[in-house]
């Protein structure tokens, strides 16, 4: 039998997620989140007494408390370095319910607060001078307040109180401030090399290959085993030599799978490896007939429905048999206004065929005018994770963003994949993961751009998560070329494994 193309088409673009190092004393990388005023002595503008019972991580107990005097006084806890908050928890006494009035909660970088951010405010007529505060009162319970807002940097909290409904008093049982949980910068996304699995590789190579993708904290390698009905030495579709084109791929075209996957669980043992498959959106999804740019034109030579079955089939045996833990599916995204219904068809399909606790993804194309809010939502629904292409997006022919889907320069680029991030993530189911995986070196130049590159878009993705955006983790496209290239790795590592948002 003849071998199949595994060269994929590079068309799209995929998304990642990077962020800014270098910002001393700053919360690091890749923790989860933590309560950063544990332990820490507060001070106040009043004579504190029992200072350390309000951050001595007790609130089931109201008589344990911190009392800050009478009347308008705050307390004030200094974590000890620069950290990205997104949640404030605070107990005042709470056995009998009291209301406690003109509480402002405000974040700052300065000891003296002379620039900060107010989190909570329910001092309506600015009585206390911070600020009249939109937020309202609230009866104190064993459950506490808590308080969210998106990720603001800042080492000290402030408190505020004037007294309560019972009394002039101001009592803390309890004052906790959260970090951002930012364990998602080690749950990244890269995609391997075809070759890398049609060829045999000595040990030290695969060996080397894993140990950077280590290095990358590549949680989810996307192994890419072949597009199909394509010919791997010619790079032609079947139907030029013959064969019809049917959703089906040669098995010689990953002869290597096997070792790939072994070494590879050897070498990295809590590595997810996902089997990436590629196919022609026109062909395999909508089963229409394509021509190429060679004006060649290809028939698809069964029926939609059989065309997908063939493609859900495949993707159950290369689970089953290399004993992957999912599949990729690389179609690139439906044309710009066709409907996605042919697409959601297969999904579900290589999703029955693979089983519910498989993992199953596909890649898509982050501008709305390929995947709007509403099919996001419905994909989401399906799947456990989709990587958005966030490269490739220049067209020099065309006016900047926003102005239509695509980019010119650095700025509009990252305004671009902020914008898009944002949108992604608030139509994304939570159920549903989303890597935005960043443009990596892989050599194309006619329309990836020099300024589609790890820096820009972690500073971009970085930008959406300040402004309330949530993703999964981030990566790189795609990894043979990356992994060897000093700047990308570098960035990468700067500007979001070891960043901050």
């Amino acid at each position: 039998m003849k071998k199949v193309s595994f060269r994929p088409i590079l068309i799209a673009t995929i998304a990642v997620v990077l962020c800014s190092s270098g910002l001393i004393g700053a919360q690091r990388a890749n923790a989860a989140a933590q309560n950063v005023a544990a332990g820490k002595t507060p001070t106040s503008n009043a004579a504190l007494i029992n200072a350390s019972l309000a951050t001595d991580g007790a609130s089931n107990n109201s008589n344990s408390f911190a009392e800050a005097g009478t009347g308008k006084k705050y307390i004030q806890i200094d974590f000890g370095g620069n950290y990205y908050l997104n949640k404030i928890l605070l107990w005042h006494y709470y056995a009998d319910s009291r209301t406690y009035k003109d509480v402002v909660v405000k974040l700052s970088e300065s000891a003296t607060f002379s620039s900060a951010t107010t989190v909570f405010n329910n001092d309506v007529d600015n009585s206390s001078g911070q600020g009249a505060g939109s937020d309202a009162e609230y009866a104190e319970t064993a459950a506490g307040k808590t308080i969210t807002f998106n990720p603001v940097k800042a080492r000290y909290l402030r408190i505020y109180s004037n007294g309560s409904n019972i009394n002039t008093y101001n009592h803390y049982v309890e004052a906790q401030a959260w970090t951002i949980d930012n364990s998602y910068r080690a749950n990244n996304v890269t995609f391997t090399n075809p070759e890398w699995v049609m060829t045999p590789q000595t040990d030290a190579f695969i060996q080397d290959v894993v140990n950077k993708m280590n290095a990358y904290k590549i949680k989810y390698q996307m192994i890419d085993v072949g597009f199909f009905d394509r010919d791997s030495e010619t790079g032609q579709y079947d139907d030029i030599n013959g064969q019809p084109i049917d959703g089906t791929m040669s098995w010689y075209a990953y002869d290597e799978l096997e070792n790939w996957v072994n070494k590879s669980r050897q070498y990295a043992p809590d590595m997810k490896l996902i089997g990436v498959v590629n196919g022609n959106k026109s062909l395999h999804v909508q089963g229409l007939p394509y021509t190429d740019k060679n004006n060649v034109l290809h028939t698809p030579a069964v029926s939609k429905a059989t065309m997908q079955d063939n493609i859900a089939a495949h993707c159950a045996f290369l689970v089953n048999y290399y004993g992957l833990d999912g599949i990729n599916l690389d179609f690139e995204p439906v044309s710009a206004g066709a409907a996605s219904t042919d697409y959601r068809q297969l999904i579900q399909k290589v999703r029955t065929a693979i089983g519910p606790n498989k993992h199953l993804s596909i890649d898509g194309n982050p501008f709305a005018a390929y995947m709007p809010d509403n099919e996001i939502a419905q994909f989401g629904a399906m799947l456990d994770m989709i990587v958005m292409m966030d490269y490739d997006t220049a067209d020099l022919n065309v006016p900047a963003y926003p102005a239509n889907p695509s980019s010119t320069n650095a700025t509009n680029y990252k305004l671009a994949i902020k914008e898009n991030t944002k949108r992604i993530s608030s139509a994304l189911p939570a159920s549903c993961a989303f890597i935005p995986l960043g443009p990596g070196d892989y050599g194309f130049t006619d329309v990836h751009k020099s300024y589609e590159n790890a820096q820009n878009h972690s500073v971009a993705v970085n930008d959406a998560i300040m402004e309330g955006a949530r993703v999964a983790g981030s990566g790189v496209w795609w990894f043979s070329a990356s992994m060897n290239n000093a700047t990308e790795t570098q960035q990468f590592n700067d500007f979001w494994i070891n960043g901050t948002p």
